[in-house]
């Protein structure tokens, strides 16, 4: 038995070895003033680079979303792994696979807040990174292709959600309520 923790070990201590630490984060805004709708969402993160193909971190961050008097504010946890597919030059693109939760809070016209709620969302965001300096990458997200869903989200007549993923639901997202810009720093 004391080989086998041994063995595990020494496998964890090699793969960790090479790894590379990053801090950063993202941040995304929308404004649509015909709808009276605003989002924005800021997430720092933190993450290891295993290898040229795959990194595994977590976000954590703040959503906002205001939509018609419904004024959303949520708590999120994002961990992921990511799969760095191609890389053309300073240029990389990749998958990240990713499964997360947030706690999220509604109030309407400034009425009493609800209970808090949880969504949840699993699924993989394509992405873009683009090596600034040796240390320094910039980052953008866009796109959701996977399952949402939310205890108790609000679902207003036009279809729309204030749950912080969207509405329940699988499929894939592309608009520009999904775009988010980051950096990150390898150290």
């Amino acid at each position: 038995m004391k080989k086998f923790f041994l063995m595990i070990a020494v496998a964890l201590i090699s793969l960790t070895a090479s790894a590379q630490v990053y801090v950063g984060g993202g941040v995304s805004a929308w404004r649509n003033s015909d709808a009276n709708h605003t989002q924005f969402t800021l997430e720092p993160e933190v993450g290891y680079t295993l290898s040229e193909t795959w990194d595994m971190g977590i976000g954590i961050g703040f959503a906002h979303d205001y939509l018609k008097g419904f004024k959303t504010n949520a708590i999120e946890v994002d961990p992921y792994v990511r799969w760095s597919f191609a890389k053309f030059g300073p240029v990389g693109l990749f998958l990240d696979m990713t499964a997360g939760v947030a706690s999220y809070k509604t109030k309407y016209r400034d009425n009493d807040s609800s209970d808090a709620n949880t969504a949840w969302r699993i699924g993989v965001e394509p992405g873009v990174k683009v090596s600034l300096t040796k240390k320094l990458e910039f980052v953008a997200h866009c796109g959701f292709l996977g399952y949402t869903d939310a205890d108790d989200a609000f679902i207003l007549n036009d279809g729309s959600s204030v749950s912080p993923y969207g509405e329940k639901g699988f499929g894939f997202r592309l608009n520009g309520n999904n775009l988010m810009f980051g950096l990150l720093y390898n150290f």
